[in-house]
């Protein structure tokens, strides 16, 4: 049986949050390529990882948000950008180069999509066997449960799937080799993590939007094979893309069928707000039937206006229709990482303020 977040959590409409929250703005320390282990022996980088993190969790306590995230201040500033999603695994797994020029799979999503990313992105290669590098997911975990107060949910950054759909194989010349190797070094990175301490863990995986359906089987085998054996409460995260991606591009009714019967998570994120919570999304629950946690996306990453508890609360009763509320907890559309410090602490709290609301509607 799945494990429940309410149920670790001790109460019913848990929060947390999607990864990536905006950095303090005086904290400027890019880790690029360089292994975080070796950066943290550095004293002026070290204080300002250890305090910029603290200051991140801190806002999200604040804003009473139950279960807050390892911030990934590991992401480099890329003028608003998450670029860092891919760039921090291909820079840090072995058999993987950067290279300084346009990359055809972001051009080819359109106008849209190189505005927002830019045409001359770095193409990342495969040149080599796949291996674990200098990722080091429990090191950057382990950072921040030092400063929490309570509990962190670690989320992996880009997903093996998601970064096999980026990636120019120059080495294997199989889609199936490349992505079992990518899935093993990210098994291995996710089992050092929980025996760090990680009881909360997220894989973020935009596998199937990148993929033809063809490819699902490949996706979802990809996915089962890094988290197998991995014993924590495991969340799959999968959204619309980051800030500047267009609303609303990853096609749930596609592949919903196989989350739901046979991903091996606990509970499956979607964004939701982004796009209005509709009916047709929310209805997957009920055609698929699953014991699976759903976190539903209450809040929307690309709008620069604090959403309203109120509206929350009616976006959540929709998915009420199909899913027990045991089983529902509350987060963000995507990574808050684009968006002013401000503006994200504001939608936390509307987000644990809705919560709040849904306890009283539920207990009376």
């Amino acid at each position: 049986m799945p494990r429940q977040l309410s149920d670790l959590v001790g109460h019913l409409f848990p929060t947390t949050q999607v990864g990536s929250y905006p950095r303090p703005r005086w904290n400027t320390f890019d880790l690029g390529a360089e292994d975080i282990r070796v950066a943290m022996r550095r004293g002026d980088f070290a204080e300002a990882f250890r305090d910029g993190v603290r200051a991140m969790i801190a806002d999200q306590v604040h804003a009473a948000i139950d279960v807050p995230t390892d911030v990934h201040l590991w992401y480099d500033r890329h003028e608003g950008l998450i670029s860092s999603f891919l760039l921090y695994p291909a820079y840090h797994l072995e058999g993987i180069e950067v290279l300084p020029e346009s990359n055809s799979l972001i051009l080819a999503q359109g106008p849209a999509a190189t505005a927002a990313f830019g045409g001359t992105w770095n193409k990342v290669v495969v040149t080599g066997r796949i291996g674990r590098g200098t990722m080091n997911l429990a090191a950057l975990w382990g950072a921040a449960r030092e400063v929490s107060p309570r509990t962190v949910k670690f989320c992996s950054g880009m997903g093996p799937a998601n970064l096999g759909g980026w990636l120019t194989d120059l080495h294997y010349h199989d889609k199936a080799a490349l992505y079992r190797d990518l899935a093993d070094a990210y098994n291995a990175e996710f089992k050092d993590a929980v025996a760090a301490g990680v009881e909360i863990f997220q894989l973020d995986d935009v596998g199937f939007t990148l993929h033809a359906p063809d490819d699902y089987r490949l996706v979802l085998d990809t996915l089962n094979r890094a988290l197998d054996g991995v014993d924590a409460l495991t969340i799959f995260h999968i959204c619309h893309l980051g800030s500047g991606v267009p609303v609303g591009v990853t096609p749930y009714a596609g592949f919903h069928e196989l989350v739901a019967k046979e991903l091996q998570v606990d509970a499956v994120e979607y964004a939701l707000a982004e796009t209005g919570f509709p009916a047709d999304d929310l209805a997957l629950w009920s055609r698929f039937p699953s014991d699976k946690g759903l976190g539903i996306g209450v809040i929307d990453i690309k709008r620069l206006v604090v959403e309203t508890p109120e509206q929350i609360v009616a976006g959540v009763r929709k998915a009420l229709e199909h899913v027990p509320p045991e089983r529902v907890h509350l987060t963000t559309d995507c990574g808050q990482f684009a968006l002013p410090r401000q503006i994200a602490r504001g939608k936390l709290q509307a987000m644990a303020t809705a919560a709040e609301q849904l306890h009283a509607e539920v207990d009376s």
